[in-house]
């Protein structure tokens, strides 16, 4: 009697055995639960690359703002006996541009080169004709009609005369001695501005351009202004916003089990 009483009690007290059942279910569970966040990270990865890249389309409309609006980036104070001297960078690149092509042996062969040059340069100066006529100087005395596109090309004729015959300043930058700092650095900021919107990595040559009109226009007794340094601090933003819209994160790695 004794011996069948204790082989009950450890009936009774014998573990039930595992589901394995349970254990699967789990499984299943914890890997419903990765593949979500695998899909909402994903999502969350493609927002921030937009988000990025939006950015950085902004960020390059404004050196593009600051080359068509004609900001001086360097000035010289006036002194006695000489005028005060200012480097606008659209300016120079097509004062250069036109006086290369007038003695360029490519040119000499191709005159039609020299009419789509002088049509660029007209298309470059319209946005200045059209803010000066509009928010400038000349806004007040301006009639209605000379208020809008088409009158701001046609004065682009007379302007475009102007800027290539320039003022002693302008033809000092112009023909100054091989390698030409300040005219190669107008070159590559104005060529940079206008098609770093459409091309990410343009905003390195846009700060390398505005580093050569820095050190080349000191040169002249130049010194930089504000919107220098705007335009090479707002390319660099550009820069790292660029470098967080490719910026590839790294993979979860798999829970061991």
């Amino acid at each position: 009697m004794g011996q069948a009483k204790k082989d009950r009690k450890k009936e009774k007290t014998k573990p039930d055995p595992v589901d394995d059942d349970d254990d699967d279910d789990d499984d299943d569970e914890e890997e419903e639960e990765e593949v979500e966040s695998a899909v909402i990270k994903r999502k969350k990865e493609k927002s921030r690359k937009a988000f990025m890249g939006m950015c950085r389309q902004l960020l390059a409309l404004i050196p593009l703002v600051m080359v068509l609006s004609m900001q001086p980036l360097m000035f010289k104070e006036r002194q006695s006996g000489v005028n005060a001297a200012k480097l606008v960078p659209l300016q120079l690149a097509v004062s250069g541009a036109i006086k290369w092509a007038k003695t360029s042996p490519t040119t000499l062969r191709n005159p039609q080169l020299n009419v789509y040059l002088n049509t660029t340069a007209r298309v470059l100066l319209t946005p200045a004709e059209y803010l000066e006529h509009n928010h400038g100087k000349k806004s007040k005395r301006a009639m209605p009609a000379e208020k809008t596109w088409s009158a701001a090309w046609g004065k682009t004729k007379k302007s475009l005369n102007r800027v290539v015959e320039g003022d002693a300043a302008m033809k000092a930058l112009v023909a100054a001695p091989f390698p030409n700092v300040p005219l190669i650095g107008s070159y590559i900021l104005v060529a940079a501005a206008m098609l770093a919107f459409l091309a990410p990595g343009l905003e390195y040559l846009i700060v390398v351009g505005c580093g050569m009109l820095l050190q080349g226009a000191r040169g002249f007794g130049m010194e930089p202004q504000p919107e220098l340094y705007v335009t090479g601090v707002v390319a660099v933003l550009g820069i790292l916003a660029m470098d967080a819209a490719n910026k590839k994160t790294e993979a979860p790695k798999a829970k061991r089990r």
